[in-house]
């Protein structure tokens, strides 16, 4: 599957200006939208919509389906007319650059009460209407997702695993008590969701208009404490007691072998294969309307997956498990459909296996600018080396910026750089970008960070860090015509 020669923007949603504390689906995402319209950009690339988890992380979620709620917009809740715009000016002064979520989640919490109530008591016909037809359309995860809601806060936020026995398993005779006694709540949470996704359809549908496609993330494991593991939990590898019997990770790489155990729970896939691989099959859908293409986190897993035994000091004691590859890939082409997907898979063990299983599904998989300077000649990083079916990335969310990641470096590192690009006047991070978009790639990815020549304080996330990421915000008066331009200019030089 080619994709058209291209290139796009990284920045999450909760990362675009705003005077609510977090970026969200209003106003600044449409001139955002825009931006990237006049910029020549044909691609915004997201992280998972879902809501966050520990450490404020969109990759720690409770729910592979739900929407993070925090990101509805005050301003269009108000044309809505589901509260008093005036309310507005009572939420008080938030930091623009980074994201308070404590503040955030308060603040919002507070206004998306206010908005339920104004719903519940002068209910406009039209909107009960749609919300009704949402409840009907998403009953396969919403009920269940909001009942596992309540359940948290009624259990004061203890995971899942440390309730109640009985509801732990899922015993239909609790179930039916809670469900019953949790009603009012089950509704309120079930109406935020009909808005966030009332709001984002309305978001891409214009980004769609704008000619400007929206990739979203899928991480291939989930968060043990979710909605997903509680509901499914005969689709893991649990005991009886709902405990992991074995983590997830992969075994040490790289320069200094990090161990990387990251104790999200393994799939039963012998399991998963009886219903013909219901859950996944479900979640690409739901994904696959609300972006146009899927960027599939930790892909290798759909070949094999790194399974940590407990108790493990570090995840060299462990072991590949192959996972059920042309079975469930070709379940998906038939009940899904080909939809556009990219490949992030980044473990060298399965390198070559990996590689081979794209060709054949005809996904492309992905480059890191970052990764290709350390000195190998066949270095799939490196720029030189590029095939057209990639997507190359001047660095992800889990990167330094560009600029920080080269005032940071070896010297080694920078004299390779350095030899790469050659003479110039250009700051070496401009004329990196230039050289990755000219490249043979036929998609390049470049995060916002790295256009606008920004050092390491403004990284969005370091892996294993557990307080302070995620909270980086853009700046309105840092996405001015002149980038646009400029940007423009290059996107046409470079054919995309």
């Amino acid at each position: 599957m080619r994709y058209p020669r291209s290139s796009g923007v990284l920045l999450h949603v909760t990362s675009l200006p705003g005077d609510f504390g977090i970026g969200d689906l209003g106003p600044e995402a449409y001139r955002f939208v825009d931006w990237l319209a006049e910029s020549g950009q044909k691609v915004w690339e997201i992280l998972p919509l879902t809501p966050i988890g520990y450490g404020n992380s969109p990759y720690s979620s409770p729910s592979a389906f739900a929407g993070n709620t925090i990101l509805i917009s005050p301003e269009l809740l108000a044309e809505d007319g589901l509260f008093d715009r005036r309310d507005l000016g009572k939420a008080g002064r938030f930091s623009a650059g980074r994201v308070d979520f404590d503040r955030v989640k308060s603040f919002k919490g507070n206004l998306l009460e206010k908005a339920w109530r104004r719903f519940k008591s002068r209910p406009e016909p039209e909107l009960e209407r749609e919300f009704r037809r949402f409840r009907r359309d998403h009953r396969a995860w919403l009920d269940d997702y909001c009942l596992f809601a309540c359940l948290k806060e009624k259990f004061r936020w203890r995971p899942w695993f440390e309730w109640p026995e009985d509801v732990i398993k899922r015993r239909p005779a609790i179930l039916r008590h809670w469900k019953k006694k949790l009603a009012a709540g089950i509704e309120k949470r079930s109406f935020l969701q009909f808005i966030f996704f009332r709001q984002w359809f309305k978001l891409h549908a214009y980004a769609a208009r704008r000619g400007v496609k929206v990739m979203g993330d899928l991480p291939f494991y989930v968060s043990y404490d979710s909605a997903d593991v509680w509901l499914n939990r005969e689709l893991f590898l649990l005991d009886e007691k709902g405990r992991r019997t074995a983590l997830s990770g992969v075994p040490p790489f790289g320069a200094f072998a990090v161990s990387q155990v990251w104790g999200n729970p393994l799939y039963d896939w012998k399991a998963m294969s009886r219903d013909g691989f219901g859950w996944w099959m479900l979640r690409f859908g739901a994904l696959a309307e609300l972006v146009d293409i899927v960027r599939v986190d930790h892909f290798s897993g759909f070949y094999a997956c790194w399974h940590v035994e407990l108790g493990a000091k570090d995840s060299a004691r462990g072991r590949w498990v192959k996972s059920p590859t042309t079975a469930f890939f070709r379940t998906l082409f038939k009940r899904v459909g080909r939809i556009p997907l990219i490949a992030e898979a980044l473990e060298p063990d399965l390198a070559d296996a990996v590689a081979r299983l794209l060709k054949r599904l005809g996904y492309p998989g992905v480059r890191t600018l970052q990764f290709g300077f350390t000195g190998e000649e066949d270095n799939t990083n490196y720029p030189p080396n590029y095939p057209p079916d990639c997507v190359v990335y001047t660095g992800t969310h889990d990167n330094n910026t560009l600029r920080g990641w080269y005032n940071s470096a070896d010297a080694a590192t920078r004299k390779h750089v350095k030899n790469f690009l050659g003479p110039g006047k250009a700051p070496i991070y401009w004329r990196l970008i230039e050289a990755v978009s000219r490249s043979a790639a036929d998609t390049v990815i470049f995060q916002l960070q790295d256009l606008l020549g920004l050092p390491s304080s403004a990284r969005f996330n370091m892996p294993g860090r557990g307080n302070g990421q995620w909270e980086w915000r853009a700046l309105r008066e840092m996405l001015t015509d002149d980038l646009a331009r400029r940007l423009a200019r290059l996107t046409e030089q470079s054919g995309r």
